[in-house]
C-alpha cells in the first residue's frame, strides 16, 4: 500500500514545481523521515540558576544548541529524559515549541516601554507566552481566539507561564479593527491556515488541501489582516504569519491588502533578522506581486531545517478608512471582582511579607496592577484593563495569587511558581531521597523541616533551589499540592 503521507507530500510539492527547482524538491522529499529537533524556550519570568538551560541539560541528559534568532531558546537534539516529562515543564519553566513558531514574535520590535499588544488568534498560547517574555510582562496583551473550544487550552498555557498583564477574550478577530481603531502598539496575527508546511510535525501533520479551501482561507485572512491593521496605531508593527507555504495564503493576502491601502502600510525588510536568506515570492502562477513582497520571509524546510512557515512584518504608515463600531460590553460589577479595601490589601501584603519575605506592594507598583477579590480568591488585575477596556467581556484575566480564608492568605501554585525564586523564607527543602516521591505527587511523611507545623503553606525546593511548587506543613507530613497530572 502506498504511503498516504508521501502521497500528500507529492500532491503539495507539485504545486511548488514552478517555484522550486527539481533539486530543491528532492531535498524536501529527502528530509521527510528525519525527525525535527525539539524546540525549547525558557521562561525568563521564573529565572533561577537551577532552571537554566545548562542545569536542565545536565539534569536530564540533553544535547542542546541555541536557536540563533530567538533569545532563551534552544534545540534539544537528543535527550535521556523527554523534555515533556519534567516537573519544570509542568510548572511552566519552559515551553516546547517548534523553532519555526518562534520566528513571528522574534520579529517584533517593542518600541513602547509598556506596549499595548493584540494577539488576534492566540490559542494554544505558545506565541502569547513568547510575547509575555519579550516584554517581561510589562506590556498588556489581549490574547484572543475566535474558537470557544480552544479557550481552555489558551487559559491553561498562560496561567502556567505565570503571565499577569493579560486578558483572554473570545471574539471574531475581524471585529477588533472596528471596535478599537488605531489602539495597539503591536499586533500578532498568526492566521488560521491550511498548514501546508511541507514538513510534518505532531501538531501540524501533512494533509491534503484544495484550491477552494485555500481561497476560502484567503478571504478570511484578508479580513483578519485588514482588521488588525485598522486596530494598529500609526507607526505600529503587525506581524502576519502562517504555518503554511501556500502563496494564496501569504503573499497573495498581503498583496491584496497593499493594493487596497497603498498609502497605509509598508512591508519591512527582514533579511537581517534571520541567519538564512528566505525572501518572499515576486510571482506565482499568473499573479505578479508588489516588489516589496520580497521583504517577507518564506521559511522553506530544506533551507532552514524547520517546518515550513511564512512571516511578514508590516508597519502602519497611514489611516485605514473604517466605520467604528461599539464593542460588546459587560458591566465590570457582573464579574463579581471587587477592589480590595486598603485594610485588607495591607493585611494580605503583610502576611505575604511575614511568610515569604516577598514585597507584593512592590510588584503591584512595578507591573501596574491592582489587587481584587472575588469570593475567597485574591487576584492581580492589570491597571490597563481597568483604565481602557473595563467593559470588554473576558474569559480570564490577570492572576489568582491565592485565597483569603478566615483571615489567612493561602498562596496559589501560579503565584509561588512565578515569584518563588524571590522568596527569602517560608521554604521547605527536600533531600535527594524525597525528590521522586514529591514529583510523583505524593506527600512527604515526617519531613525534616525546622518549623512547627501549623498548616502553613511553604515553597518546596530541592538543594539547588529548584522551585517544586507548594506544600502544606501538617503534623507528621508535608502535603503535596502539585496539580494532578
Amino acid at each position: 500500500m502506498a504511503d498516504p503521507g508521501m502521497h500528500k507530500l507529492v500532491q503539495s510539492l507539485a504545486r511548488f514545481s514552478e517555484i522550486l527547482s527539481e533539486e530543491e524538491l528532492q531535498q524536501i522529499r529527502a528530509i521527510q523521515d528525519a525527525p525535527l529537533s525539539t524546540g525549547i524556550r525558557l521562561n525568563s519570568l521564573k529565572a533561577h540558576p537551577a532552571t537554566s538551560i545548562h542545569a536542565l541539560a545536565e539534569r536530564y541528559g540533553w544535547e542542546i544548541k541555541p536557536v540563533a534568532f530567538c533569545d532563551n531558546a534552544w534545540l534539544i537534539e537528543s535527550a535521556s529524559t523527554s523534555p515533556g516529562m519534567t516537573i519544570e515543564h509542568r510548572l511552566g519553566g519552559y515551553y516546547l515549541q517548534d523553532a519555526s513558531s518562534m520566528v513571528p514574535v522574534s520579529l517584533l520590535d517593542f518600541e513602547a516601554q509598556r506596549p499595548l499588544i493584540l494577539d488576534m488568534a492566540a490559542s494554544p498560547g505558545g506565541k502569547t507566552t513568547h510575547l509575555v517574555d519579550r516584554t517581561q510582562d510589562m506590556g498588556f496583551i489581549i490574547a484572543n481566539d475566535a474558537s470557544q473550544r480552544r479557550i481552555p487550552a489558551l487559559r491553561s498555557v498562560i496561567a502556567n507561564w505565570g503571565a499577569i498583564n493579560q486578558v483572554v477574550t473570545h471574539f471574531p478577530g475581524e471585529s477588533f479593527g472596528r471596535w478599537f481603531p488605531e489602539t495597539f502598539d503591536s499586533i500578532l496575527l498568526d492566521a488560521p491556515c491550511s498548514m501546508e508546511n511541507l514538513r510534518p510535525t505532531p501538531s501540524h501533520p501533512l494533509r491534503e488541501t484544495t484550491d477552494s479551501e485555500r481561497l476560502r482561507l484567503q478571504e478570511m485572512q484578508i479580513r483578519l489582516l485588514i482588521s488588525g491593521l485598522s486596530a494598529l496605531k500609526i507607526g505600529g508593527q503587525l506581524v502576519y504569519a502562517t504555518c503554511s507555504l501556500a502563496p494564496e495564503e501569504n503573499e497573495a493576502v498581503i498583496d491584496q491588502v497593499l493594493k487596497l491601502y497603498p498609502d497605509a502600510l509598508i512591508i519591512e525588510d527582514l533579511s537581517s533578522k534571520l541567519p538564512f536568506h528566505a525572501p518572499g515570492l515576486s510571482t506565482y502562477a499568473d499573479q505578479i506581486f508588489h516588489p516589496a513582497l520580497q521583504n517577507t520571509l518564506r521559511l522553506w524546510p530544506h533551507l532552514t531545517g524547520m517546518s515550513g512557515f511564512f512571516c511578514a512584518r508590516l508597519r502602519k504608515t497611514g489611516v485605514i478608512p473604517i466605520t467604528p463600531q461599539a464593542p460588546p460590553t459587560r458591566d465590570f460589577s457582573r464579574t463579581q471582582f471587587e477592589a480590595t479595601p486598603l485594610n485588607l490589601q495591607s493585611a494580605i501584603c503583610e502576611q505575604i511579607w511575614d511568610a515569604y519575605g516577598f514585597d507584593l506592594g512592590e510588584i503591584l507598583a512595578r507591573y501596574h496592577l491592582e489587587l481584587f477579590k472575588r469570593h475567597e480568591g485574591i487576584f492581580l488585575i492589570p491597571q490597563v484593563y481597568l483604565e481602557r477596556f473595563q467593559t470588554l467581556p473576558f474569559e480570564w484575566i490577570g492572576m489568582q495569587i491565592g485565597q483569603w480564608i478566615a483571615g489567612n492568605f493561602h498562596p496559589s501554585l501560579e503565584f509561588a511558581s512565578r515569584f518563588g525564586h524571590l522568596f527569602i523564607r517560608g521554604k521547605a527543602q527536600l533531600d535527594d531521597s524525597q525528590l521522586s516521591q514529591w514529583i510523583d505527587q505524593r506527600d512527604i511523611r515526617n519531613p525534616k523541616i525546622d518549623l512547627p507545623p501549623q498548616g502553613q503553606y511553604l515553597l518546596v525546593e530541592d538543594k539547588s533551589g529548584r522551585n517544586l511548587g507548594v506544600g502544606k506543613l501538617l503534623s507528621k507530613r508535608l502535603r503535596n499540592l502539585l496539580p494532578r497530572s
